[in-house]
């Protein structure tokens, strides 16, 4: 995996903790500054640089944060995944409702950092007018990256929240007369800053970097998202089919094999695996190190998220990696055989035991990558994910063995058993029920299928806990739905089965006509494409009415599956505005969301 100056520098800023640098013409000032406020900051562009390099950093920790009890991003407790029922319980699931009020912390860290990356981003712009710059395409760079988070921030915030406080300044004091702003005036302040972005920021950027793709991919989920607000207004449809359409113009869906997995004349190895992975397929490869961003062939990447193993080695950070192996993989090692089934000098379950032998399925024992790595349970996916989207997928790549594995071998050579092939649907036959829980499928888009997918095993820095693997924050198969979705509530049955056709015929799936075309179809698409990628609640609250309660209720994993919750979530919520923040604004009042008062 290449090394790029956004990694460089945003490991720089987060070794050092500096919001700006040293100076070397101005060292012999005779201006003492014995402390830095945002008026005497910055001194030179690069600290302006380095503070949007920061941006993406906080952003990330937003979408994939290093802890365990923070996924609420990727759709815990939507009708996809929740905390998983092996290792965290009920206490911790999100879909239990009765656990939510105005004071729930993974609601109210959403709000806060979204709010503090937006806090960033204003900072950001008035240190670019602060500094002498030497090129002023690198000052209107440098603003574009910013505006591009403070859009970005309001769309997630309205999407999430509804209208919010719009604050386009950074504060010197604090303020504590904050005042909501409609939904629909904080979608349309997001545009102006999107659509801002978007006429400055390159149509292919360093990697990591945010382009005109993301821009305008985003203005078209915002652009959709506004439509929905105000009653489906067709001008607003025409926006969000004509910014999806602008992407389209820089970028397209690989539809072959590509990449590191794909040549049979490769001779590499990593970890002593071939790189040559004959049983993939262009899915598959979209999410192999190395295949990730635009620069290495990758013609469908928008924004996708940089790690590097060499940087968590430099800096001792884990800030570099991927947690996913840990979050979503199932806890084979807590899966134990049916009483009858427990066999002298052999170990207590499948994939666990002193009896474990190293061969061509079995590497490393308990933490191999055949089982996933060292999974905790963290995102466990719902029966409707695991299960009903797929049903009459026909031929469906996305659905294929190498991409959700859900077969897994018996690998206690000790035991009688041993080769045998353990599923879902004949587990309870060789297990205890009590710890069925703790085996679902595995998705390889974001565990590696093999060591290939591993980096740090050697020197001991990972322990298959977390992958080093770039991640999509946006690729072009979303936007291809989200234009699908726009159409739709145009009318335009014909045209979204056109576009989801697109994203279905890479997939090798059957496609479908007009007349299959509706809401709860491109839903469903979205989990099949999408899943661990999609930041769910938005997409779900941004649709509104009566699609968050139905989607959840009838399908999250705590109210179907674990029958820990019964009740409704009611028509058109919202996540409830944080009690702090509401009490904390002393000079006027700040609305509370319905049904949070």
């Amino acid at each position: 995996m290449k090394i790029n100056n956004l990694n460089k520098i945003t490991f720089w800023v987060l070794a050092t903790g500096l919001l700006v640098s040293c100076n070397d013409n101005d060292f012999l000032r005779e201006k003492t500054e014995s402390s830095y406020t945002f008026v005497n900051a910055f001194n030179v562009s690069s600290q302006v640089n380095d503070c949007v390099t920061d941006l993406y950093h906080r952003h990330k920790q937003i979408l994939i944060p290093n802890s365990n009890d923070r996924w609420f991003m990727v759709g815990q407790g939507t009708d996809i995944c929740d905390f998983g029922k092996s290792t965290n319980g009920e206490g911790s699931a999100v879909s239990v409702f009765s656990n939510w009020s105005t004071t729930y912390g993974k609601t109210e860290t959403i709000y806060n950092e979204f709010y503090s990356l937006i806090a960033r981003a204003n900072l950001a712009v008035y240190g670019a007018e602060q500094v002498s710059w030497s090129d002023p395409a690198d000052k209107e760079f440098a603003v574009a990256q910013a505006r591009f988070f403070r859009g970005y921030s309001y769309m997630n915030l309205a999407e999430l929240f509804g209208g919010v406080p719009i604050a386009d300044t950074f504060f010197e004091v604090p303020n504590f007369n904050f005042q909501r702003s409609s939904r629909k005036d904080t979608y349309l302040y997001a545009i102006g800053e999107l659509e801002a972005a978007a006429a400055v920021l390159p149509e292919h950027p360093e990697a990591g970097r945010v382009g005109k793709g993301a821009a305008y991919h985003y203005l078209s989920e915002c652009y959709l998202a506004l439509a929905y607000d105000q009653d489906r207004d067709a001008s607003y449809l025409d926006k969000s089919i004509v910014a999806a359409t602008e992407v389209m113009k820089y970028h397209s869906l690989m539809k072959e094999r590509f990449g590191t997995r794909a040549n049979p004349m490769s001779t590499d190895t990593h970890n002593g695996v071939p790189a040559y992975f004959p049983e993939g397929d262009v899915f598959f490869d979209l999410f192999q190190r190395g295949n990730l961003d635009y620069e290495e062939g990758n013609t469908e990447s928008l924004w996708v998220d940089q790690n590097d193993i060499r940087y968590h080695e430099e800096y001792n950070k884990q800030n570099a990696c991927l947690q996913f192996p840990q979050a979503f993989g199932p806890v084979f090692r807590n899966v134990y055989w049916r009483t009858e089934l427990i066999e002298e000098g052999a170990g207590a379950g499948p994939w666990t035991g002193g009896g474990i032998g190293n061969d061509a399925f079995n590497l490393n024992g308990n933490i191999s990558a055949y089982i996933g790595g060292r999974a905790q349970g963290r995102i466990e996916p719902t029966y409707f994910t695991k299960y009903m989207i797929w049903e009459n997928c026909g031929n469906d790549i996305r659905n294929s063995a190498t991409n959700i594995r859900r077969d897994f071998k018996v690998m206690d050579p000790k035991h009688s058993l041993y080769g045998t092939i353990i599923n879902e649907g004949n587990i309870a036959q060789y297990v205890a029920e009590v710890t069925i829980p703790a085996f679902y499928p595995i998705h390889t888009k974001v565990i590696p299928i093999d060591d290939w997918g591993y980096d740090g095993l050697e020197s001991g820095k990972n322990n298959r806990s977390h992958t080093y693997v770039d991640f999509y924050f946006a690729r072009l198969a979303e936007t291809y739905l989200l234009r699908a979705e726009a159409k739709l509530q145009k009318g335009d049955k014909q045209g979204a089965a056109d576009d989801i056709n697109e994203v279905r015929e890479r997939a090798h799936a059957p496609l479908i006509s007009a007349a299959d075309v509706d809401l709860d179809y491109i839903l469903d698409e979205r989990v099949r494409e999408l899943y661990g990628e999609e930041r769910r609640w938005n997409t779900l609250l941004r649709i509104g009415g009566s699609v968050p309660n139905d989607r959840i209720v009838n399908n999250a994993l705590w109210i179907v599956t674990y029958k820990a919750w019964s009740g409704t979530i009611g028509p058109d919520f919202l996540l409830p505005i944080p009690q702090s923040v509401i009490d904390s604004n002393l000079d006027a009042v700040l609305e509370q969301n319905p049904g949070w008062k």
